[in-house]
């Protein structure tokens, strides 16, 4: 850069060119070698980050398959007993839907006979009145 200036100095003194052509060439070389010099660090950081993300890459690589062997194992070692949990959970609900099926039938084919009723009580039904001083009864029975 040194070398350029110094020509720029010998062309104004040889009369060449003119102290204004002269300043503008200098001011244009500053210029340049400014964007030069921004280039050169944006280059170099651009450099350093892809080498940053190749590093990163290779290391994140490398986990998933030191990882794809441990995962492998888990699976296999949880899908028999999955699939036995699968069982017993289907077993359960059909003997629950069978156990409900069975009271729903029992229930419909269940007649009422006269078996069922103390013999000497008679069932009166309550007028709304009686049902409400029932009821506050009840609950000051369960405050207390």
């Amino acid at each position: 850069m040194k070398e350029e200036r110094l020509a720029v100095l010998s062309m104004v003194e040889k009369g060449i060119i003119t102290v204004d052509e002269a300043e503008r060439l200098l001011k244009a070389m500053n210029e340049t070698a400014f964007n030069d010099k921004e280039e050169s660090v944006l280059s170099k950081a651009g450099a350093n980050i892809s080498s940053f993300a190749k590093i990163a890459a290779e290391k994140a690589e490398k986990m998933i398959d030191d990882a794809k062997p441990v995962v492998k194992k888990a699976v296999d070692d949880t899908t028999p007993k999955m699939r036995k949990l699968s069982e017993k959970a289907t077993e359960l609900t059909n003997k629950i839907v069978g156990n409900v099926s069975k009271k729903k039938n029992a229930d419909s084919e269940y007649e009422v006979s006269d078996d069922d009723f103390e013999k000497g009580v008679n069932i009166v039904p309550l007028s709304k009145n009686e049902i409400s001083t029932t009821e506050e009864t009840d609950n000051k029975e369960e405050k207390e």
